[in-house]
């Protein structure tokens, strides 16, 4: 029986480079050049490179290291995400989410970044190996989390877009910022659906060392805050590698380590808000066919319970959309109220300004109830959907009206979002 072995090297880190925001952007994104040059790594996946311009720096460093690379562009600033690869890349794809966030909190920013996840399919040493990096939605509150379903819809579209274009790759390498903890509904989405297997949870590790795991907000790190710190004094890990192999090829981690340094050499502050993550990866191809372990009941706990965060969501946008309205409807009576209202002297300036605002926040309760509302609404239920599927109770609606019918008082939309058949006969119309 012909058999091969080899190790590979992958790294992934979030550079945290938002222009005008990240503090020593430059000097750090120079010194990330600088490691990723030294030829340790076969793979590196970056989240959170904003600017073509750090990217260049980047790729014109590295280019005798890692001369294939590739940047996914989406959204208004750019996905932030690229691939650094030892071995030419034959193709590349970016799939964006449907919901990312919200256009008008432009404080998280997400949106504008228009998110996804990204893949390139490389040629190494005679393996095809897709690699894939991604970055899903921040959790801003933990405790009151208003994208969980955004990121819950991510991480299903993610685990999706993963199996369906990895059905003939020898060997499968995810890299990435989750913003999810090990156990979260979306870690668990990603792994059970994609049938993934986290390098970290692999390596044999002391309880007490998987807390050096940990790969934001740690006590290490120059950029961590100190409320932060006093919250988790050992900050959380939501940076990750995670592979499979194909039917003839066994994947093992051998090790995973967030090894480098505490601080750029020669410098007072860390690479970057976020540690790099490195895992060194043993590849064995046969002759003999390679069974995945898979957990389906926990697939299925994992999809239902993402499934009833749907639905939740779902009702959620109903009760924002009838609000939306009522503020249109306000702004509305405000300004007939102010039609004829006219004042004198320093004031009169006042009477225009505030007619415009007004005006503004009218024509955005009409924006967020009608067109936001829909966009949103399709983003999740697409997701909800797809889960169906996967767990053979595809959506069965009572009547053959769409969504997209009637748009403004919204069509179909409750029967689409609230039924479901136990059979799997019970299709589309």
């Amino acid at each position: 029986m012909k058999e091969m072995k080899m190790d590979i090297t992958v790294v992934t880190l979030n550079c945290w480079g938002i222009r005008f925001v990240s503090k020593d952007r430059v000097a750090r994104m120079a010194a990330i050049a600088e490691e990723l040059a030294t030829g340790k790594y076969d793979f590196v996946c970056l989240q959170e490179v904003w600017t073509t311009e750090d990217y260049e720096r980047i790729k014109t460093r590295t280019g005798d290291a890692l001369p294939y690379s590739h940047y996914f562009f989406s959204g208004v600033i750019g996905a932030g995400i690229c691939i650094f690869s030892k071995s030419p890349i034959k193709s590349a794809f970016f799939h964006q989410w449907a919901v990312n966030g919200y256009i008008h909190k432009i404080q998280h920013g997400d949106w504008f970044g228009g998110k996804g996840i990204g893949m390139v399919e490389v040629d190494h040493r005679g393996l095809t190996i897709n690699l894939y990096t991604t970055h899903l939605h921040a959790e801003y509150d933990r405790t009151n989390d208003e994208y969980l379903a955004h990121r819950v819809t991510q991480a299903f579209d993610t685990a999706q877009f993963i199996s369906v274009t990895s059905k003939h790759a020898d060997v499968v390498i995810v890299g990435g910022d989750l913003n999810t903890e090990p156990g979260d509904l979306a870690y668990r989405l990603i792994v059970h659906t994609a049938q993934l297997r986290d390098a970290c949870n692999e390596v044999s590790l002391e309880s007490s060392a998987k807390e050096v795991m940990n790969t934001c907000e740690t006590a290490t790190n120059s950029y961590s805050s100190p409320n932060s710190l006093k919250l988790n004094p050992f900050g959380k890990r939501i940076d990750y590698i995670a592979y499979k192999g194909g039917s003839n090829v066994n994947v093992s981690a051998l090790s995973c380590e967030t090894s480098w340094p505490d601080r750029v050499p020669g410098q007072p502050f860390s690479f970057s808000d976020h540690e790099a993550v490195v895992t060194k990866l043993r590849v064995s191809k046969s002759d003999a066919n390679v069974k995945s372990l898979v957990s389906n009941d926990a697939k299925r706990e994992t999809l239902e319970e993402s499934i009833e965060v749907c639905d939740h969501a779902l009702s959620h946008l109903q009760t924002s959309k009838n609000m939306y309205i009522l503020l249109s409807l306000a702004m509305f009576v405000l300004l007939s109220m102010t039609a004829n209202l006219e004042l004198t002297g320093y004031l009169s300036p006042l009477i225009p300004m505030l007619r415009a605002v007004i005006l503004f926040i009218f024509f955005f309760g009409i924006f967020m109830s009608v067109i936001w509302h829909r966009m949103e609404v399709h983003g999740i239920l697409s997701g909800k959907l797809g889960m169906l599927i996967e767990l053979g109770r595809p959506l069965a609606p009572e009547t053959v009206v769409l969504p997209e019918h009637n748009v403004l008082v919204g069509g179909g939309d409750s029967k689409w979002t609230g039924v479901y058949s136990s059979n799997p006969q019970d299709c589309f119309p």
